[in-house]
């Protein structure tokens, strides 16, 4: 018996496809659907993706969104640029979750991506420490991003105690941004770093010697047992790099 023998004509009419109609079942749903989507209100649509930094940190509040537009924008630099505060801040932490500390990220996230911004040109300044002046380029900056100012004076500290040769301050978001920032200048990325600034110096001598003295003294300023974990292998890569740099230099010649 044919498999539509006993419904009546209407009903088989109603259920043939029309002339044009698209092939696969369902396409007369799948419209409406479309439809209602696109009609729904702004905060009926679906959800999206946060948006993240190049090295995927997410820019969770507009203030956020608007301090790293500036650092990318503005603060250019193949030592102390954007890069580095990325690697900073996730850095830091890293090594507050190790050691347990309770840090808050906003004060972190401000630190990290400002805390060198007064060692790059134009925002430098002659015969200011650079620190000194990050914090003072911070303040206004955060405040017209949006920036929650209570929590200024954790930035301010975090910032001023950077330096692997500062006192890193006794707030949690200072500790793991000094402990970061030292471990930024050994390895690999120590030494390209050290090696981007070279500019027009007539050899290199001057920036092996840094590269050496960072290496000498900067496991000894490291304040958290994770960091000087975390420099064990950046160490080793020096090393080797110093060993390699003797082996292809003739005699005694110099570098």
């Amino acid at each position: 018996m044919p498999a539509q023998a006993g419904i009546p004509a209407r009903e088989r009419r109603r259920r043939a496809s029309p002339p044009g109609a698209p092939a696969f079942a369902g396409a007369t749903w799948l419209a409406a659907f479309a439809a209602a989507l696109l009609a729904a209100p702004a905060g009926a649509q679906l959800p999206v993706e946060p948006k993240v930094t190049a090295a995927g940190i997410a820019l969770s509040s507009p203030w956020r969104a608007a301090i790293y537009a500036h650092a990318r924008e503005k603060l250019l630099h193949p030592a102390w640029g954007w890069r580095h505060s990325e690697r900073d801040f996730l850095l830091a932490r890293q090594i507050a979750r190790e050691e347990g500390l309770t840090v808050d990220e906003d004060v972190l996230f401000a630190a990290a991506f400002l805390h060198d911004s007064g060692a790059i040109p134009p925002f430098a300044k002659d015969g200011i420490d650079h620190g000194v002046r990050s914090a003072e380029l911070a303040e206004p900056l955060l405040r017209k991003a949006g920036f929650p100012m209570a929590k200024y004076p954790a930035v301010k500290a975090a910032i001023l105690g950077h330096m692997f040769d500062k006192e890193a301050g006794s707030g949690a978001e200072a500790i793991a941004l000094h402990d970061a920032d030292a471990l930024d200048f050994l390895g690999a990325t120590g030494i390209a770093r050290r090696l981007s600034v070279t500019g027009t110096a007539p050899d290199m001598d001057a920036v092996v010697a840094r590269l050496e003295t960072v290496y000498r003294e900067i496991p000894g300023r490291l304040v958290t047992a994770s960091a000087k974990r975390l420099s064990i292998p950046r160490l080793v890569a020096m090393q080797a790099f110093f060993d390699q740099l003797k082996r292809e230099t003739p005699g005694r010649a110099p570098l």
